[in-house]
């Protein structure tokens, strides 16, 4: 049984017209999406139906253990606190390809390894707290404004 391991996921952006990789994320956590219940009830029925509404789409997180000398954690802060919505892209540990810029289809994703797509923005946080024995960490909130897409890798088959 194939199984897809989180083990090499990598997490990327386009900031300021640039592919901007995340290093060293401890955690993405997507939440999960509801759905609104538009109640189309007749007067004379024995139960409630209900059609599917509108999308709510999932809060999750973002954790890192904050490195100083991590260019992309000090960029994760600078994205939280513009408050832009940004086109996010997690890449499966199949391969380490990153995506690419093209200037005729905009981003081109590799197909060696699966991905999630969605556009979010991220909350300004706090650190963590300060306890003994640990070190400085933060959990941002991940709001997502779409469902996420799933684009999944090229198998080859051999010969």
């Amino acid at each position: 049984m194939a199984v897809v391991k989180t083990q090499g996921t990598q997490g990327f952006v386009v900031w300021d017209d640039e592919i901007l990789r995340f290093k060293c994320v401890k955690k993405y956590g997507y939440g999960q999406d509801s759905f609104s219940k538009i109640d189309v009830t007749c007067l004379d029925a024995d139960s409630k139906t209900y059609e599917r509404g509108m999308r709510d789409p999932g809060e999750g997180s973002i954790e890192i253990t904050y490195d100083d000398e991590n260019d992309s954690h000090d960029k994760l802060i600078e994205i939280a606190e513009s408050g832009k919505t940004l086109t996010w892209y997690i890449g499966s540990g199949h391969s380490k390809d990153a995506p690419t810029i093209d200037p005729v289809v905009g981003v081109k994703l590799p197909t060696t390894r699966a991905w999630n797509e969605f556009k979010a923005y991220i909350n300004p946080t706090a650190p963590n707290d300060v306890e003994v024995d640990s070190v400085e960490s933060y959990t941002f909130a991940l709001v997502r404004n779409s469902g996420i897409t799933r684009h999944k890798r090229t198998i080859v088959v051999g010969p």
